[in-house]
């Protein structure tokens, strides 16, 4: 039996060794590489409703039962091999008297044969019956590629466990997973009250979202102009348009480009009139039947009024009228985590090119956490050759533990870095589609890659006798017994607050990207130091030991608000706007900080979030709304075991939902969406905002621990960034103003009818908007989600429909080839439905019709 083993750094490498495998026959490579063609393993959730027996000091007292099953079609008489996988939370127990499971770091996890274990029995199930921590609701939770070791030998991944693509969705699946289609195992916990989105429930659902859809506006785009007026003409662009200055705009003619809008000496004349009154971003668009004029206080403001226009054009032609057009909020962006699983270049340029599309201006760049540094910095290398790849390596001297299923080669899609070069061509292309890249380096906890990378470069100066280096950049007191566990379950992975060559460290990395942005053209206005989720650590560190006392300090988390102002220190005396989340700026007094940053808010609605995301505001700091409850993108869009995903605030967030987002008032939220369990709540206005207080912005979050490559990144992102974009740039009508001090809940009625009626509305201009003239630019570019129909049987005839409308909705009996679907069709037997967009092959995921 073994639980959760948390010790120091030494420690967990001797745990990590394989020399502490059950020695017996010696296994020999031919033998591990049957074993990873031929071992069958299977993961099956059993209950995470009804488990009993759980840790109290692990996940508050709440646990799940599972298995995890062995078998073999052949006598495989061996021991002395050992089995490596991911597990996103820890194991606390297991009941096998044949093997045993040991928690090592994060998610890392072993089986270990034990001395009763004879060695595998052709067509014989092992079964390994284990207690998790919280729940595994998903398919996505659990991770791929276990794979198998053994002293002297090569590593081998277990086949069985690989991931498979799906090849109408394009999603990867676990095929190790056993199905999740019971309630104890689809739900969380006896409070959990969602109900799955099955094909009925979706049904049910988008015939209430799209209750309005009928006239609609030819002119709407995504986001929506402020105030349009027509004079009911059109201007023909099909011969171009003629500019006589291209400065700023030189990616926004090569968007009208492809969208068949040339730039051409014999085109429809285009001035540029600038007018100081407008804000910056703000614009507008005077169309005529001859020409085009565009005021604008700014470059930007020019951008964007030729992105609108090219938005505009339907097949070459565009209303004639006038528009006018300003932002909501001057920071709207998109923040993508890099670290926790690599994302390319390519990928990250797509992505500004959709941001630049629907006006969105910040790319929050997180470039390093516990599982990856992805970024080059020259005089630092072990930072990218150690820091940058996970594999199977006990001493960590050529890489970091593996993680969330990476495997045991430094060769996966999950590991890499961007070069200088990259990272400068990044900043390069976002410049020229008015983008600011705002870097994001976690500290001082999520940072165990430099903290271990840096160990390994103390490591290699001290053999070569040179302590001063050695010691230049440490990030660990060495001396430290602490015995802790992150949120992610790391024991090591926070740096030391306490030591001089740890600022020496956050000093020279500030500088290397100042200078890499300076060199691009981008000056570095924003740098994100992160500050969250140290709780527990350097209790027993000699060197903070010191710094307490001399601080006077009353308790060793104190630590995390001294390092966030030294850093923010640091940072302000380069010119640079320091950020950091919410929970890590909650600890540190106002006055010990400079009287500008960035705070991003994570704090969930149902644990009352608007009173923190209020009081920073108040504070006259730079409040960026981050909030889980409808902007962390890589939640699920349904409650669906299949549909990947972390879910810990939320398991339905799809493109409604984020376009239903009310930004200006936080709290009357809670008249309509229930927490994180399906259960109404109250939201209280105990901090209210002060009438000359407000948010500069929002943004949406993918964070990548479920995101392993980058199609999963783009079906994750699009198309609820379009949704994003439509509430950073455009206040609705429907939206509820904020009112101080009142309070919302599910016995209110603020949000009223006529909202309800008005929200409808503009959502089907939005999604008809979406589907005719957004999803076509993007579909052989970028890997967007497909909302699968919703589907029900009324008297014998399927009745089916979509979540967006135009999209083709196909079905098929089971044995039958795919069929359009038009109108309710008499059907039998069993069923499945799928929806695609109009000439593209590819299509949503397949569910099926009960």
């Amino acid at each position: 039996m073994s639980g959760l083993k948390l010790s120091r750094i030494a420690l967990g490498l001797a745990m990590f060794s394989s020399s502490a495998l059950v020695q017996a026959a010696p296994i020999s490579q031919t033998q591990l590489d049957t074993l990873g063609a031929n071992l069958d393993v299977t993961y099956r959730v059993v209950d995470n409703v009804n488990a009993s027996g759980c840790s109290e000091s692990l996940g508050g007292g709440k646990c799940f039962d599972a298995n995890i099953t062995l078998a073999i079609d052949q006598d495989l008489p061996v021991s002395g091999w050992q089995l490596y996988f991911s597990h996103t939370t820890p194991i606390q127990s297991d009941s096998s008297e044949l093997f045993d499971i040991q928690h090592i770091n994060g998610d890392l996890h072993t089986i270990t044969p034990t001395a009763q274990f004879s060695g595998f029995k052709a067509g014989q199930t092992y079964s390994i019956p284990l207690k998790g921590t919280f729940w595994h609701a998903s398919a996505s939770d659990q991770m791929p590629n276990y794979f198998v070791v053994a002293d002297g030998l090569k590593p081998v991944i277990i086949d069985s466990t690989r991931e498979v693509r799906d090849l109408n969705s394009q999603l990867t699946y676990n095929q190790h997973v056993a199905p999740l289609n019971q309630p104890q195992q689809y739900l969380r916990s006896k409070e959990d009250s969602l109900p799955l989105a099955d094909a009925q429930w979706l049904y049910n659902y988008y015939q209430d979202v799209n209750s309005q859809a009928t006239a609609l506006e030819s002119n709407r785009i995504i986001p929506a102009i402020s105030h349009v007026e027509l004079d009911g003409g059109q201007l023909n662009l099909k011969a171009g348009i003629a500019v006589t200055s291209t400065e700023v705009i030189a990616q926004a003619l090569a968007y009208l480009g492809k969208k068949g809008i040339p730039q051409n000496k014999q085109g429809v004349p285009v001035t540029f009139i600038d007018d100081s009154n407008l804000v910056a971003d703000a614009y507008e668009l005077q169309v005529s039947q001859s020409n085009i004029s565009i005021k604008a206080g700014s470059g930007s403001g020019r951008y964007y009024a030729l992105i609108s226009l090219a938005a505009l054009a339907d097949e070459g032609q565009v209303a004639t009228g006038r528009y006018q057009d300003s932002p909501r909020y001057p920071f709207r962006g998109m923040h993508v985590d890099v670290s926790r699983n690599f994302h390319s270049k390519e990928m990250i340029l797509r992505l500004l090119d959709q941001m630049a599309s629907v006006k969105l201006n910040k790319l929050h760049f997180h470039l390093a956490d516990d599982e990856g540094w992805r970024l080059e910095i020259p005089d630092l290398p072990e930072l990218t050759e150690i820091g940058a790849y996970r594999c199977y390596d006990p001493s960590e001297t050529r890489c970091l533990l593996p993680q969330l299923g990476n495997g045991p080669e430094r060769d996966t899609s999950g590991n890499g870095f961007y070069t200088v070069a990259d990272y400068q061509e990044i900043l390069a292309y976002a410049k020229a589609r008015h983008i600011e890249v705002i870097p994001s380096l976690d500290m001082p906890g999520h940072s165990r890659a430099a903290t271990r990378a840096m160990l390994a470069r103390y490591n290699k100066y001290m053999q070569q006798e040179k302590p001063d280096l050695a010691n230049e950049y440490l990030l660990t007191d060495l001396q430290d017994t602490t015995v802790y566990s992150s949120v992610q379950f790391y024991h090591d992975n926070t740096i030391n607050p306490c030591l001089p060559s740890s600022y020496r460290f956050v000093t020279k990395v500030l500088n290397e990207i100042y200078k890499m942005h300076s060199d691009a053209g981008m000056p570095l206005n924003r740098y994100h130091i992160g500050a969250d989720e140290t709780a527990g650590a350097w209790k027993e560190s000699p060197a903070c030991a010191d710094i307490i006392a001399k601080h006077n300090m009353d308790d060793p988390e104190q630590l995390t608000a001294y390092f966030v102002e030294k850093v923010t220190k640091i940072v302000n005396a380069m010119g640079v706007t320091a950020g950091a989340w919410s929970d890590g700026l909650s600890h540190v007094e106002q006055e010990k900080l400079a009287p500008r940053i960035q705070a991003n808010i994570w704090d969930a609605l149902f644990w009352q979030g608007h009173n923190r995301a209020q009081d920073f505001a108040n504070r006259g700091w730079d409040v960026v709304l981050s909030i889980p409850d409808a902007l962390y993108f890589d939640f699920p869009y349904a409650l669906d075991p299949l549909e990947p995903g972390y879910y810990w605030a939320s398991r339905n967030t799809d493109s409604f939902k984020v376009f239903r987002f009310m930004p200006d008032n936080l709290p009357a939220h809670a008249e309509f969406w229930p927490n994180r369990m399906g259960t109404p709540f109250t939201a209280k206005d105990d901090t209210p905002l002060k009438a000359d207080s407000a948010f500069i912005g929002m943004q949406g979050q993918l964070w990548s621990e479920t995101v392993r490559d980058d199609k999963r990144a783009e079906y994750m992102i699009y198309p609820r960034l379009h949704a994003l974009a439509e509430r950073a740039w455009h206040k609705a009508d429907w939206e509820v103003p904020y009112q101080a001090g009142r309070e919302y809940g599910p016995a209110t009625d603020y949000f009223n009818a006529d909202n309800e009626t008005q929200l409808r509305k503009d959502w089907a201009g939005f999604s008809h908007a979406l589907v005719n003239r957004f999803l076509p630019d993007m579909a052989g570019e970028v890997l967007f989600r497909l909302p699968p129909p919703g589907a029900k049987i009324i008297n014998g005839k399927l009745h089916a429909n979509s979540l967006w409308q135009g999209l083709v909705i196909e079905y098929r009996e089971k044995g039958s080839d795919w069929q359009p679907y038009q109108n309710p069709v008499a059907v039998k037997g069993q069923l499945e439905v799928r929806s695609r967009l109009p000439g593209m092959q590819r299509s949503s995921r397949i569910i099926q019709v009960n």
